[in-house]
């Protein structure tokens, strides 16, 4: 008798290899190391990031590209990472930091890289709602920024692990229900791997599910109105308004919150 050994379904060969654990993974790059040292300074030192912004093109080109950018201009372009730096102010440096960070952990996915960008434009947006509502709430402006900005990071990994195990015949549905399943698991891990702080841990492996957990409820409802945002809206206004209630805004706010998130959005997108 012959027996029929079904195959693994892609959440199965995806797991299969998160299994494994991290190892295949690169660590973090210095860029980002750096990067986040800098970011985290009660006060940032703008000397050292132009030093750390000379040895790092990269990072120097971002800077000096927000610092030329329209909304930073004053008539005469700047030429050096410190005079950009101290054009854009600290909060903007911040942000330009952390980008950094999720640009050294953001994988090269050619078979994927529509949903690897998709995911890098939500995150983005999700990162600027977590600031906003942190301030709200009293967490603090910068609270949920780097949480926000990573919390979705296990989609590219599993896009990632995705792209060694697909068959021809996997469906799109398929694949993204295997990632819906899997990504805040191997985000974490991940995060983990890299020791970045216990709060990006927190937002990537609970902010389907939060509990009360802090940063978590705060990432839960900035992703909820992002979705809330996308045409056609994968959140609706109540299931906002629910997550806002969770954070601890009163209702009344829900409509302004609402609005905000929908400019944020639109900015975003110019």
């Amino acid at each position: 008798m012959t027996v029929t050994v079904a195959e693994p379904t892609m959440e199965e060969r995806i797991a299969q290899l998160l299994d494994q654990g991290t190892g295949d993974l690169p660590v973090l790059p210095r860029a980002a190391e750096h990067a986040l040292k800098l970011a985290g300074q009660a006060n940032i030192d703008f000397d050292e990031v132009a030093r750390v912004g000379e040895a790092d093109p990269p990072l120097a080109a971002r800077i000096l590209s927000v610092a030329n950018s329209a909304l930073y201009f004053r008539g005469q372009p700047v030429t050096s990472v410190r005079a950009a730096s101290v054009r854009i102010g600290a909060q903007a440096l911040r942000d330009v930091l952390y980008l950094a960070v999720y640009s050294g952990t953001i994988f090269d996915v050619p078979r994927f890289r529509g949903k690897v960008e998709e995911a890098f434009r939500h995150s983005v947006l999700v990162a600027r709602l977590a600031r906003a509502l942190g301030e709200r709430a009293g967490q603090g402006a910068d609270a949920g920024f780097l949480p926000g900005l990573l919390h979705d990071v296990g989609r590219a990994r599993c896009l990632r692990l995705a792209a060694r195990r697909v068959r021809p015949d996997t469906t799109e549905a398929e694949l993204t229900l295997a990632i819906d399943r899997l990504h805040t698991r191997a985000g974490a891990a991940l995060v983990r791997a890299w020791r970045l702080p216990d709060a990006v841990v927190e937002a990537c492996e609970h902010h389907h599910a939060p509990d009360g957990k802090p940063t978590a409820t705060l990432i839960a409802a900035a992703d909820a109105l992002a979705h809330f945002t996308e045409a056609p809206p994968r959140a609706t206004e109540a299931q906002c308004l629910a997550a806002l209630e969770r954070l601890g805004l009163p209702p009344a706010e829900g409509p302004e919150v609402l609005g905000m998130a929908r400019a944020e959005a639109d900015r975003g997108a110019a």
